[in-house]
């Protein structure tokens, strides 16, 4: 079927009641802007680092839609109402809770800053001000046609929040280049060279693991074990499951006792299958399902298993990966 209609060949456009406009209303401007703002918080979104974040952008997508169906609609909204919800108290109640408990692990301002000081934060910035744009023409529109109060609320709450994300974003990267200048430092005075040059190959594997499981929005535990299935390093993000440290540490340790990949083995356990029953008779110590990877030397040999926890397996794979992927470039 084609995308086009040719409908508006002759500048106008259809509301979402099926009133038409020209192309150049106030109201056809204003959820215009709209989209463009939730556009641009989807890109932001891509970079952000915070898990969090992450989760509430996509929120706030849902919402600029639902938004953007209400501006559309000129003259009854029990329409839009039999097919989608509208924006509510609720919803501005959310943002502001977002708003309170970000400020509180911010450290307080006393001056104007510059709109970003990692990409993230920028496109963040960027979609604050297409959002202030927003307002300003929403605030024009209201001047002859209803608008609900619980609109122009949320628009104006979420400029505020586009705000206090992008501020988390860049404390975010603040923070973990004071621990990689902090752990750096401990290493440069440690004077052991080889437990040295280990910590910080864990701390870049867990460091590339971490950078994709924020960009899935996946909280996951993460664990590396030794040749011999000793445990040598572990790190949870905030907001994993509990039961992820326990998990994530047994696929370590299941790769390396079975010098397999753990979802290598899910046809090895099935009734037919030569491992039939193993989780059963290792008293659940070997697990058979995806995330535990065998770590291997140039040489083949086998030093070490890495297990990541806290998903869908899928994604626990693909996010082993990537601390796999930084192994092979250091």
């Amino acid at each position: 079927m084609a995308i086009y209609t040719k409908t508006g060949d002759k500048g106008t456009t259809s509301l979402f009641d099926g009133t038409r406009v020209k192309k150049s209303d106030l109201r056809v401007d204003t959820y215009g802007t709209f989209d463009e703002c939730c556009a641009q918080v989807s890109v932001a979104q891509k970079l952000a680092k915070d898990s969090e974040t992450i989760q509430h952008l996509e929120w706030v997508q849902q919402k600029l839609f639902r938004l953007n169906a209400e501006i559309a609609t000129e003259k009854d909204l029990t329409k839009l109402e039999a097919k989608s919800t509208l924006i509510a108290s609720s919803d501005i109640q959310q943002m502001e809770e977002w708003i309170d408990q970000y400020t509180k692990r911010l450290p307080e301002l006393h001056s104007f800053i510059l709109p970003g000081q990692t990409l993230s934060a920028a496109q963040l910035h960027v979609a604050r001000a297409i959002c202030r744009r927003g307002e300003r023409l929403l605030t024009a529109l209201s001047e002859t046609a209803e608008v609900r109060e619980d609109v122009r609320k949320f628009v104006n709450r979420l400029s505020d929040c586009l705000y206090i994300f992008a501020r988390m974003e860049d404390q975010a990267e603040t923070e973990k280049k004071l621990v990689d200048e902090i752990l750096q430092r401990y290493l440069e005075q440690s004077g052991t060279q080889m437990p040295s040059s280990r910590l910080i190959k864990h701390h870049k594997i867990f460091q590339a693991c971490e950078e994709q499981a924020e960009m899935m929005g996946v909280p996951v535990s993460m664990a590396l074990v030794d040749e011999t299935g000793s445990l040598v390093s572990f790190y949870r993000m905030s907001g994993a499951l509990l039961v992820s440290e326990a998990l994530a540490q047994k696929k370590a340790y299941s790769a390396v006792a079975m010098k397999a990949n753990t979802h290598e083995l899910k046809e090895l356990i099935q009734p037919a299958g030569d491992l039939y029953q193993l989780e059963t008779l290792t008293d659940g110590q070997v697990v058979t399902f995806g995330g535990g990877f065998v770590i291997k030397d140039s040489m083949g040999e086998i030093i070490g298993g890495l297990g990541i926890s806290g998903g869908a397996v899928e994604e626990d794979m693909a996010i082993a990966q990537k601390g796999l992927e930084k192994l092979k470039e250091i």
